[in-house]
């Protein structure tokens, strides 16, 4: 393993264990500070590219900039891709007819604020999830939204089960055989695939939990599995991860394996006195696909602690591609709702996070709004912010904020959605120019 892979897991390290230790929070912050200013002496190898956008509905054609690096622009280029558009990659902006309309730039967190003051908007690198196991798992089945419970129901009309031993016996051959098919059928072309040292890192002391047929009853082969996962504990807290399907991976996705794993883990994580659980990190867009997953077994989220990189938005124009943005990919942005503290890194935002979307003149109704609720909304989030037209804001605005946001109930998870401690309020912005977004939204 090279130095890089070794100095990157023992800050992970010492980041777990900082949830855990007074002490080790102390040592984790002064460490975590330190890297962030290495990294602005020596930062990393970012590269700019600029992606022309092609909506093959209408024809209509735009731009848009990135500053970092592969897996970045890998994300970003499928976000649009998934919301029906093509792309198209050049290295050469002279040969875009026309200017960008957005810019993403990933970042040191510690100019952060500098961004802020000059008109981007600014997103935490990565948003973790985690799942509070301390009133039970009674307490946490009721927060499961619907797909969540309709998986439990298969997972049990399945007569699927669970085992849990040692990781190390078969990781080399759960790497080989589970965890990179099934990788590269969830994410294909991601260039980021973890190296087998990392997973063993990871894996060094921790327990692998595999799924099974319930005619499976003593420890299984790798051929008896249908998928298996690694779980790490750490003090109270554990984090299960590095999923691997085997055989046929699409068939197992469609036969419910993944969600048979993290629920099982769940259920074996509570039986050995774990407070919370750790689902890791994922992308700040609330259309993230590992971030619904995640959120539907009920975890709330929160900016990450151990970056230190998080990524600017600047829209440069108001045209529709900016608007396809905060519609299809809504934004996890910081906003400024708290002092910061004496462990606040300088310079960088300490605010809660904010959901920023946007809802189209036509979509600017009941029907519209409960979509939108039940589509956008995360535990976790302070508000959701809503940009609008102005004139479907004024229109129509008062009298859909009094049905949908204080009545009625989430068509997802069947339960009240009154603004709670956990559950976000919606706030709507009517904006005139997205150009001016930023500044609108940075001083709310």
């Amino acid at each position: 393993m090279n130095l890089k892979a070794s100095i990157k897991n023992s800050y992970n390290a010492l980041a777990d264990r900082a949830t855990q230790n007074i002490a080790f929070s102390a040592a984790f912050r002064i460490v975590r500070d330190l890297r962030i200013g290495l990294e602005l002496l020596a930062p990393q190898r970012f590269f700019e590219r600029t992606i022309v956008v092609f909506d093959p509905a209408d024809g209509k054609r735009a731009s848009f900039t990135t500053w970092g690096n592969e897996s970045s622009l890998w994300y970003l280029s499928r976000c649009f891709e998934r919301s029906g558009l093509s792309i198209e990659e050049t290295d050469d902006p002279t040969e875009v007819e026309s200017q960008p309309s957005i810019r993403f730039v990933w970042h040191n967190r510690a100019l952060s604020a500098k961004f802020r003051r000059r008109g981007w908007l600014v997103l935490p690198g990565q948003v973790r999830s985690r799942i509070d196991l301390s009133c039970g798992m009674d307490a946490v089945r009721a927060k499961f939204l619907r797909s969540a419970k309709a998986a439990v129901r298969n997972i049990h009309k399945q007569g699927l089960r669970y085992h849990v031993f040692p990781s190390d016996d078969v990781l080399q051959q759960f790497y080989d055989e589970m965890y990179l098919p099934y990788r590269s059928v969830r994410f294909p072309g991601n260039p980021i695939v973890k190296e087998f040292d990392l997973v063993r890192d990871f894996a060094r002391g921790s327990i692998m939990l595999a799924v099974t047929e319930s005619k499976v009853r003593s420890r299984p082969r790798l051929d008896d599995m249908l998928g298996a996962l690694i779980i790490r504990r750490t003090g109270a807290s554990a984090t299960p991860d590095m999923p691997g399907i085997n055989g046929d991976p699409e068939a197992a996705l469609r036969r419910g394996v993944i969600e048979a794993l993290y629920y099982f883990s769940l259920d074996w994580c509570h039986s050995q006195g774990v407070q919370s659980v750790d689902l890791g990190q994922s992308h700040p867009f609330l259309d993230d696909g590992i971030l619904r997953f995640k959120s539907k077994w009920g975890a709330s989220v929160e900016a990450s602690d151990t970056g230190i990189h998080n990524l600017a938005v600047q829209f440069l124009d108001n045209g529709w591609l900016g608007k396809h943005l905060l519609e299809n990919h809504p934004l996890i942005i910081y906003l400024k709702h708290k002092q910061p503290t004496a462990n606040s890194p300088r310079g960088e935002p300490t605010g809660s996070l904010t959901g920023l979307a946007y809802l189209s003149a036509d979509e600017f109704s009941s029907r519209g709004l409960r979509k939108l609720r039940r589509s956008r909304m995360i535990d976790g989030l302070r508000e959701l912010v809503v940009v609008s037209d102005p004139e479907s804001a004024v229109c129509r605005g008062a009298a859909c904020c009094a049905l949908d946001l204080h009545s009625g109930t989430s068509e997802e998870s069947g339960a009240s959605t009154a603004p709670t401690s956990q559950m976000p309020i919606i706030r709507f912005l009517p904006c005139y120019d997205l150009r001016y977004l930023a500044d609108a939204v940075n001083l709310m």
